[in-house]
């Protein structure tokens, strides 16, 4: 499926290694300290001018598609993650071997997720989770799913105001703490939706919030029938003081929307952290879907 890789397919042929570099050692990468070793496949990159920085950005680049393409890599700070470049020259020729690794770091998973014991159980339940959640949506359509677990969602999860959660801004926050800000619920929405084989895509900038103040928000674009929608799972997830309700007019506000009911109050920002490349998103349909 094509989002299953959306950011990759965006990369060039260097950030394109490592991302693979980080795919293809996946479960190694749970031990937290293990060198993915690119032996020389750098080394004629390095030799140019600007190299560095290049590698450097495709590094940054690399991370970022493989973050926003797998929402179960919640447990790795990139932080603690080294590029390392080794040189050796001889007789006026240099050659470079880069890998990555936890560097002068214990470990390059997030100290919450140091004991491998706690991450294998905690992967077991979200991937149970989302199982589970297929196996009763198996014969619903495509819009049928999709609206289950926007509700599900809505049902079973409280916005995280004051970061009471371990994982406020992951699938493990959103799906067993039950707790969650923004980029929580929108890589929850994502996982489920991965697990439904239904194409979707977490997209992140800023939207206008409903005091008209801007700020920093995450949601998701999601394929049906062949067309783009938005679906911003946390604004149809509202506090409610007291014993209100949601009516169907706020839990539907942001479901499957096109650009024309959508980007006037959400702005896409490419540039996911700095000295990484612009990413682009799916283009949304213009009108919002209607089921038949």
């Amino acid at each position: 499926m094509a989002s299953d890789r959306y950011y990759y397919n965006q990369l060039d042929e260097y950030a394109k290694r490592i991302y693979d570099g980080f795919a293809n050692n996946k479960e190694n990468m749970k031990s937290g300290t293990y060198d993915i070793d690119f032996d020389m496949d750098f080394n004629d990159l390095l030799n140019t001018d600007g190299g560095e920085e290049t590698i450097n950005q495709a590094f940054q680049s690399a991370w970022n598609a493989y973050n926003y393409d797998n929402m179960d890599v919640f447990y790795i700070d990139v932080e603690k993650l080294t590029l390392t470049t080794r040189t050796t020259s001889i007789a006026g020729f240099s050659s470079h071997r880069v890998s990555l690794s936890n560097g002068n770091n214990a470990s390059y998973l997030k100290e919450n997720f140091s004991d491998t014991n706690k991450l294998t159980n905690q992967l077991a339940l979200l991937e149970a989770i989302r199982t589970e959640i297929a196996k009763q949506l198996d014969s619903y359509s495509n819009y049928d799913k999709i609206r289950y677990v926007h509700n599900w969602m809505i049902n079973n999860i409280e916005y995280d105001s004051y970061l009471e959660a371990e994982e406020p801004y992951s699938i493990s926050g959103a799906l067993t703490e039950g707790k969650a800000v923004c980029e929580g619920y929108a890589r929850g929405f994502k996982y489920i939706m991965d697990g439904l084989g239904i194409p979707c895509v977490l997209v992140s900038g800023e939207a206008i919030n409903s005091h008209g103040e801007t700020e920093s928000h995450a949601w998701n674009y999601v394929q049906l029938d062949g067309n783009w929608y938005a679906v911003d799972v946390t604004w149809d997830d509202p506090i409610i003081i007291g014993n209100g309700t949601v009516g169907n007019d706020v839990r539907y506000r942001y479901f499957l929307k096109g650009s024309t009911n959508f980007l006037d109050t959400h702005f896409e920002d490419g540039y996911l952290s700095p000295n990484s490349m612009e990413f682009t998103f799916p283009q949304l349909s213009i009108n919002d879907y209607f089921p038949v």
